[in-house]
């Protein structure tokens, strides 16, 4: 997609291995910049985000949980909306992998009393329909947009959207808060990347002015559908 001339899209990336968190943000962020050469026309305003993760190396067992808690924060001088991809290193991980939002910093063992809510606030990372997949149980402010999503005026498809607009200094309420992994048996146990790839654009549009933050409802989509073409 050719990226117009009087917008600005700062990219950012961090991915977590099952035994090591790779910081790599600031290279990819060096390197999508200086693929976006084009000065940003609001002002000396700039939009400009980093995702931020509390990750937990867990220990590789045929059922485990991990914590990483990913959020997107603002951190630069201007108002923006958030987008975001999570991937896998590959399908066979995400057949295995479901998602939580639960905030609690550490997992309660399985014979506390509250462990039965914490495992039923996993759900399927895989991307479907149901009350068993995480796209249809996300975090307040949070929406997927899929083939199956309604989407008025249409925004790009197969990404995590945060609808609310991120000041700046402020972050995103956290996607995601812990990981399962729960495989057939132990052979089936591997590696694997968690990859966090995050994209924002300004709630004013660069050549009207216009404040998209003025329709609650719509405003993300606005944004993003404008930033597109």
């Amino acid at each position: 997609m050719t990226i117009p001339k009087t917008k600005k899209k700062k990219l950012a990336l961090a991915a977590a291995f099952s035994a090591v968190l790779l910081l790599i943000v600031g290279v990819l962020l060096a390197y999508f910049a200086a693929k976006d050469k084009e000065p940003n026309l609001i002002g000396v305003g700039e939009d400009e985000i980093s995702v931020t993760e509390i990750f937990t190396p867990p220990n590789q067992e045929q059922d485990y949980v991990y914590r990483k808690l990913v959020e997107i924060e603002n951190t630069g001088t201007v108002p923006c909306y958030v987008r975001v991809r999570l991937e896998f290193s590959d399908s066979e991980i995400e057949r295995a992998a479901s998602f939580s939002a639960d905030l609690r910093d550490t997992a309660p063992a399985p014979d506390d009393a509250d462990y039965a809510a914490f495992a039923e606030s996993f759900k399927s990372a895989q991307i479907g329909t149901g009350s068993d997949r995480y796209i249809n149980n996300l975090p307040d402010g949070w929406v997927y947009v899929w083939d199956e999503s309604p989407a008025d005026p249409d925004v790009t498809h197969g990404y995590y959207y945060y609808t609310k607009p991120v000041a700046p200094g402020e972050a995103t309420d956290a996607l995601i808060s812990w990981v399962r992994m729960h495989y057939d048996d132990t052979d089936s146990i591997r590696a694997h990347d968690v990859y966090v790839y995050a994209e924002s654009v300004q709630t004013v549009d660069a050549n009207s002015g216009e404040d998209y933050t003025a329709d609650n409802e719509n405003g993300w989509k606005n944004a993003w559908h404008n930033f597109a073409g």
